[in-house]
């Protein structure tokens, strides 16, 4: 007889019954569930195994067959180390897996060599599979191809690096800003131009606590609010540290999508260094144009000035002492040299090649400073010497360094004439990069610094004005510091000024610093042979009597007929611009076309060196006098430029 069924197994006290139709229907469900979970698994972009403890692979889905390019029967039975290579397991697969043993779930990013596609960068989760005992058996493992997105990842991460890199090294300041003002974020520029050393130092302040004016700020703050963008031209800001910059501001606010403002972004320049060459040009440029006016109106001044100087020193030779006739014509020279001295400072910043520069030990120019002021010092007043580099040599006209110290020296007296006082003076070297229109070099720095009653920035911004005066009324004529500025600029030199009210003042010069003094030359007595061009005039005559008097052959010429022969024949050329046949700078050029290299003193007002660059190319002029001109001056010039040819 055929069993249909089995029999029931001894013992067991049950019969054996059929197969109920729920027990097939859920076997069959079970197969149909696996089939479709298997055909999920296997259509699935990411890879998908089971390992199990020996590290072997015991499933795998059709997309880890592709990434390795591999059949499943290649695979599965083998072990991780064989399939990803020795590296591959023990970097980043091995401890993971011993990890996801233990029960836990593990999720890992990392870079992997395929065989098919070369280096991928996968995400990993691994879940531990567990058996009816809750024995962790098997790792179920997904793979994630995210190589793309990494690479976008990695790319957004330069390009930001890049920006931030940009942003940081860029000479312009960026800042953010929320919508009432409080800075957010800046970069280095900006903490370079405001003076902070780091973010912390501005983050979380106000850009209202930056200007000159939190009104302005107030006024800039309510356009960009209202119109989204605004440019704010050159504006007067505080820097962290209390000075004032000169910038320029360009701000927009962001806004998000649904257009509400959420952020403020802005860029700052700083435009102090041009802003104050502009000044400094436009200070040059109005030196000039008065100096053209003043030297103009003094020309034919000076002209009469030298000749009422010239005589009277002449008839002072023959005089007795004690004569009336003497002492008036002493006051008449006593007043000729004052207003000699007047028309000088006048005149002063009007030439642009009126120094003989030599080299000149500015430790003795500033020895003859003090030596002079100490005689007549207030009192509570004292001037102190401080050489810090004392062997410092610069090319220079000694005579214009005196006037200059002895200029500022004066005035920082008188700014302590009230309450005493201490003014030192400071010779230091220092070394400049590039800034302003002074080349990267070696600097002399001398440095008048004073305990007086200073002065305000508007004040202080005006000093070097011609005529304009910060003393008392009466004092001074408001020449000395625009003459101190002229000098200094024609010896390539600089000069700034800083000074705060009921604080003192500090003037800083900066001349280019030279080699050692050359060796003096011995002065030589000798007499020679000077011809006068023109010689019709009265300064002439009187220039002539006054060398003949001390020995010297004097011939004179118009610049008409024979003269360039006549003059081949002396020995020294005085040339003065009293002709009125032929300007002083074409009498230098026709003796130069002729060949007599004689040296020539120049006696001149301005008007000659508007022709300067014939003038000096000529290489004949040894030593120029700028009228008026004493008589002793002139004999002076003559035997030094005899001596240098003897």
């Amino acid at each position: 007889m055929n069993k249909k069924y089995p029999m029931p197994h001894p013992g067991s006290g049950k019969k054996n019954r059929p197969e109920s139709v729920a027990t097939r229907t859920k076997s069959s469900l079970t197969d149909r569930d696996q089939f479709f979970a298997e055909q999920i698994i296997d259509s699935s972009r990411s890879m998908i195994t089971i390992i199990n403890r020996d590290y072997v692979y015991e499933k795998v889905n059709r997309t880890f067959c592709l990434n390795h390019n591999r059949e499943a029967e290649s695979v599965v039975g083998r072990k991780l180390e064989e399939v990803w290579g020795s590296d591959n397991f023990h970097k980043n697969i091995k401890g993971n897996i011993d990890h996801c043993f233990t029960g836990r779930v593990v999720f890992y990013q990392a870079f992997f060599e395929t065989p098919a596609w070369g280096r991928r960068y996968y995400e990993v989760i691994l879940r531990p599979v567990r058996n009816n005992k809750e024995a962790v058996t098997h790792v179920l493992a997904e793979t994630f191809d995210i190589t793309e997105i990494k690479l976008k990842e990695q790319a957004a991460s330069e390009i930001e690096w890049e920006f931030r890199n940009l942003e940081s090294n860029l000479p312009i300041g960026f800042f953010r800003c929320d919508n009432e003002g409080v800075i957010l974020h800046v970069n280095k520029a900006f903490l370079r131009i405001i003076g902070a050393e780091n973010e912390n130092e501005v983050n979380g302040r106000s850009m209202r606590e930056f200007y000159k004016d939190p009104e302005l700020f107030d006024i800039h703050l309510s356009k960009l609010q209202s119109e989204g963008i605004a440019s704010f031209g050159r504006l007067e800001l505080r820097a962290y540290d209390g000075t004032m910059i000169i910038c320029r501001i360009n701000a927009f606010t962001v806004r998000d999508g649904s257009g509400n403002p959420i952020y403020i972004d802005g860029a700052m320049e700083d435009f102090t260094r041009e802003a104050d060459l502009e000044k400094r040009l436009f200070q040059a440029q109005k030196l000039d144009t008065i100096g053209l006016l003043a030297g103009g109106i003094a020309h034919d001044f000076n002209t009469i000035l030298t000749t009422i100087y010239g005589y009277s020193e002449l008839s002072l030779e023959t005089l007795d002492k004690s004569s009336e006739a003497y002492n008036n014509i002493w006051r008449i020279l006593q007043a000729a040299g004052r207003a000699r001295s007047l028309t000088n400072q006048i005149l002063a910043f009007s030439r642009h090649a009126g120094q003989e520069r030599i080299s000149v030990r500015l430790r003795d120019i500033i020895s003859e400073t003090t030596c002079s002021l100490k005689p007549v010092l207030p009192p509570g007043i004292d001037v102190i010497e401080e050489l810090v580099s004392p062997d410092l040599i610069v090319s220079a006209d000694p005579t214009q360094l005196y006037r200059v110290f002895i200029n500022l020296a004066r005035n920082a007296i008188q700014a302590m004439e009230d309450k005493g006082g201490k003014l030192t003076i400071t010779l230091d070297a220092r070394h400049c990069d590039k800034q302003g229109r002074l080349p990267e070099g070696e600097y002399a720095l001398i440095r008048f610094a004073d305990t007086g009653k200073g002065m305000d920035e508007k004040t202080a911004g005006r000093i070097f004005e011609p005529f304009f005066t910060a003393g008392k009324q009466g004092k001074g004529t408001g020449l000395g510091l625009s003459v101190v500025y002229g000098i200094i600029s024609e010896i390539d030199g600089d000069i700034n000024v800083s000074s705060k009210a009921d604080e003192g003042t500090v003037i800083d010069i900066l001349i280019p610093a030279t080699g050692a003094l050359p060796e003096a030359i011995p002065a030589k007595a000798s007499r020679a042979e000077v011809m006068i061009i023109p010689g019709s005039d009265s300064e002439s005559r009187l220039i002539a009597m006054a060398l003949s008097a001390s020995g010297y052959g004097v011939s004179s010429s118009d610049p008409s007929g024979d003269w360039i022969s006549k003059a081949g024949r002396a020995e020294v050329i005085i040339v003065t611009d009293n002709s009125p046949s032929l300007p002083a700078s074409d009498i230098i050029y026709s003796l130069a076309h002729h060949g007599v290299e004689r040296p020539v003193l120049m006696i001149s007002d301005f008007d000659v060196w508007l022709a300067a660059e014939k003038v000096l190319t000529s290489g004949l002029i040894k030593s120029n006098l700028f009228k008026p001109a004493s008589l002793k001056e002139i004999i002076y010039s003559i035997d030094g430029m005899i001596n240098k040819t003897s």
